[in-house]
């Protein structure tokens, strides 16, 4: 069987989209054309001519990306984590760390 993590960007598809909409709205640029593969991607975009920061918006890209990952995964749907063996040992419940608390900040965030 495949890893899983090699399919991420095609099982996350509407994350990556979402990660792309945020960051042309920051920094806007035209994508002339584009291949999702399941695990890597490939992209030709146009930019403005007094901009040439591709960097900055691959970089714009991937965290925006990987928010929406963290926001989406919770520890206990990750199979090849030991967390599954501390659960059955009695040493941690099966919903820590699972989900974002109430007001919508994430578990381990200050203030």
């Amino acid at each position: 069987m495949a890893e899983r993590r090699l399919a991420l960007l095609t099982d996350h598809i509407e994350v990556l989209r979402a990660a792309f909409r945020e960051t042309h709205r920051r920094h806007p640029f035209t994508i002339d054309a584009i291949v999702v593969l399941p695990d890597h991607l490939h992209t030709v975009w146009t930019l403005s001519e007094d901009d040439a920061d591709f960097a900055m918006r691959w970089q714009l890209i991937k965290s925006a990306f990987s928010r929406g990952l963290a926001r989406n995964e919770r520890v206990r749907d990750w199979a090849p984590s030991s967390f599954h063996r501390h659960v059955k040992l009695g040493n941690d419940p099966v919903d820590w760390a699972g989900d974002q608390s109430d007001d919508g900040r994430d578990y381990g965030e200050l203030g």
